[in-house]
């Protein structure tokens, strides 16, 4: 038999919820998407006053923290970028045109009848046409005549020949292109050491629309890249794990220092 009823129905609250994270302060939260295993907790160490004769006069706590924590399954490396607090660096690149790009080949590192890679590769993996080649010495020279405009293995690059006009190879050669990059992202890490807090929050709505919110004001993160690489007929999804610990914001009122939560679920 039944103890008890339900007393408030609408406080029963079912599913998951929006991972978001900001900047410290809490401007321009970006949605991190699918995730798995979204987990808020909040802990402390309890210290208790004793006293010689009286037992407990107080109990206290210090280490007062609060984490939310979750599998990200949209490896985004800008929002990575975001939620590792700065100890990164970050790049994005376009797949557009760079015209002009300058590469010089010093006197010794190339030879006649010798492949010189490009720098630079189409995104595409096509050939790039070198806009011009001149010698140090010998000036400007002659596609066909002078040198080879080849692609090798999905590399571009030039071969220069052993022509009348290219009289020596003690020389450096200029090369000028224009290429087209493929779309992508870098983060690379390691030699930077402060970590910048950031503002995090999850974010539940019902069926009415009504949102049940959890925002840590500052918190950092706290574990490093992990990413169990799953089998290729498995067919689960890759996944990162975070978890952002949050400490006391000093700034704010007593008692609203490390989150809050907030329910329109009433």
């Amino acid at each position: 038999m039944s103890q008890t009823a339900v007393q408030q129905s609408n406080k029963i609250t079912f599913g998951s919820g929006k991972f978001e994270a900001s900047v410290y302060g809490g401007a321009g939260y970006i949605n991190l998407g699918a995730m798995r295993n979204i987990v808020f907790e909040e802990t402390w160490t309890e210290k208790k006053i004793m006293s010689d004769n009286a037992g407990i006069i107080k109990t206290m706590l210090t280490e007062h923290k609060a984490s939310l924590s979750g599998d990200l399954m949209e490896i985004d490396l800008s929002n990575l970028n975001l939620l590792r607090g700065g100890i990164d660096n970050y790049d994005a690149i376009a797949a557009d045109p760079v015209v002009g790009e300058v590469q010089v080949v010093m006197s010794g590192d190339w030879g006649y009848n010798t492949f010189i890679p490009l720098s630079h590769s189409m995104g595409a993996g096509t050939l790039i046409t070198v806009t011009s080649v001149t010698g140090s010495t010998d000036g400007l020279l002659v596609v066909a005549v002078d040198y080879d405009n080849v692609l090798v293995n999905g590399v571009s690059g030039i071969i220069v020949k052993d022509s009348a006009t290219v009289t020596t190879i003690a020389q450096n050669l200029t090369i000028v292109y224009t290429y087209t990059p493929a779309a992508s992202e870098t983060l690379s890490s390691g030699g930077k050491y402060t970590i910048t807090p950031i503002a995090v929050k999850i974010t539940n709505t019902n069926a009415a629309g009504e949102d049940f919110i959890i925002e840590v004001y500052k918190a950092a993160n706290a574990a490093g890249i992990t990413l169990n690489l799953q089998p290729d007929e498995g067919g689960d999804p890759n996944v990162v794990p975070i978890k952002l610990t949050g400490d006391l914001d000093v700034v704010k009122d007593a008692g609203n220092q490390l989150f809050i939560i907030t329910s329109e679920q009433l």
